[in-house]
């Protein structure tokens, strides 16, 4: 895309946040259904953009980004919603091609979204969805995986399932996911995921459930000289207790085993578990926490899987009922990867993020949304950094 000149685009995103507030003041009518137009213009702040420890550059990207969304329900047994939200960015201070991944001032981005429902018995529920996007985010956590890099990527994820009641307290559930990521710059970051699973639960009253989980994940890169690919199997068993009204909390845990591509290294197996506790939508005050133990996808660098840990924390407070809420974020990621040779000799990369978030709901079609981070990464596989993230937006819905 053309660059445009720094002051001109600066400009622009005043100029939609000037003309935002004028119409905001203008109309004040209920979204309409079932289209449902959006308008989302703002910032983020970041202190060390390409994540660097010795070469940092700070950089502020503004984005304009509308959003289209069409609903679509038939009662309770049928429902639709496709999204399209194409996304205009500027970076103030855009890389070089000598700095690796060129960018241009401004560049254009976009995902658009289809998910669909629909029960053919009281007893069945069938859902499919398809997901596509082209950005350059960095994505802290994915699958499991730790990925950093601030790189032009196309995303798929398609995936369905059906979940079925065989009694008044048994059901099953089936979920497939296919997902493939496309690097613009780094070829040998291009994957393919693929999974699948069968999930059984069993009613036994007094707010208990068993649950259990049997699933294939298949991971391939292509590109990948030896390939990274690896096959895992999965085995979990579990319960699931209804502490309160509003409080759930629930323990899986089981068994893995992985075969890699790589001749040149043995198959694996470990045990494997997570835990969950969420309060929800119903108080004032919600939260969920979670912790898990198992193999992941490798990510964004030589190895073929790492044994990832994970700890995450998100408590949602609501300040000013329907006016303001403010939200806490945590997350701790410790992956461990194994030698596979004098090149990649092994070692744990671990990520730490804290995070606060405040929006505040000006009206039924007007948001204000405010928010800090902080990440920390300590690696043994490449360098460390520290990177501060500060961003603040304006949405108008009608």
């Amino acid at each position: 895309m053309k660059s445009l000149p720094e002051r001109y685009v600066v400009g622009t995103l005043i100029l939609c946040v000037s003309s935002l507030t004028a119409f905001g003041q203008l109309q004040g009518q209920e979204p309409g259904e079932p289209w449902r137009l959006s308008l989302k213009v703002g910032g983020q702040y970041s202190d060390n953009r390409d994540a660097s420890a010795t070469n940092k550059q700070s950089n502020l990207d503004g984005i304009v980004e509308p959003r289209v969304d069409f609903r679509y329900q038939d009662a309770d047994r049928t429902w639709m919603q496709l999204t399209l939200t194409p996304l205009l960015k500027w970076h103030s201070h855009p890389r070089t091609a000598a700095e690796g991944a060129a960018q241009n001032n401004t560049q254009l981005f976009g995902s658009a979204e289809i998910e669909f429902m629909h029960r053919p018995t009281t007893t069945v529920t069938l859902n499919a969805g398809d997901q596509f996007a082209y950005n350059d985010d960095p994505q802290i956590i994915e699958n499991g995986s730790t990925a950093r890099r601030n790189q032009s990527y196309y995303r798929n994820d398609l995936h369905a399932g059906t979940e079925a009641a065989l009694s008044e307290d048994a059901g099953v559930g089936v979920k497939v996911q296919s997902v493939t990521t496309r690097y613009q710059e780094v070829n040998e970051w291009d994957s393919d995921l693929l999974n699948g699973g069968v999930s059984p639960h069993y009613a036994v009253g007094y707010g208990w459930t068993l649950r259990g989980f049997v699933g294939m994940s298949q991971y391939q890169t292509s590109n990948a000289d030896p390939s990274r690919g690896s096959d895992v199997m999965t085995g979990d068993v579990g319960v699931e207790k209804n502490l309160t009204k509003s409080l759930v909390a629930k323990v899986m845990g089981g068994y893995q085993a992985v075969q890699y591509d790589n001749p040149d290294l043995e198959s694996a197996n470990m045990i494997n578990g997570n835990v969950e506790l969420v309060l929800q939508a119903a108080e004032p005050t919600r939260f969920r926490l979670g912790a898990g133990y198992g193999y992941s996808p490798p990510g964004l660098n030589s190895y073929s899987a790492q044994k990832a840990t994970t700890v995450s924390g998100e408590v949602d407070h609501d300040v000013l009922p329907d006016l303001l809420t403010m939200q806490l974020q945590g997350q701790y990621s410790d992956g461990q990867y194994e030698p596979e040779g004098v090149d990649t000799p092994g070692g744990s990369e671990k990520m730490t993020r804290l995070g606060v978030r405040g929006t505040y709901f000006a009206s039924k079609t007007w948001t204000f949304t405010c928010g800090y981070s902080f990440e920390k990464w300590a690696s043994e596989l490449r360098e460390s950094f520290n990177r501060n993230l500060v961003d603040m937006s304006v949405r108008v819905e009608w």
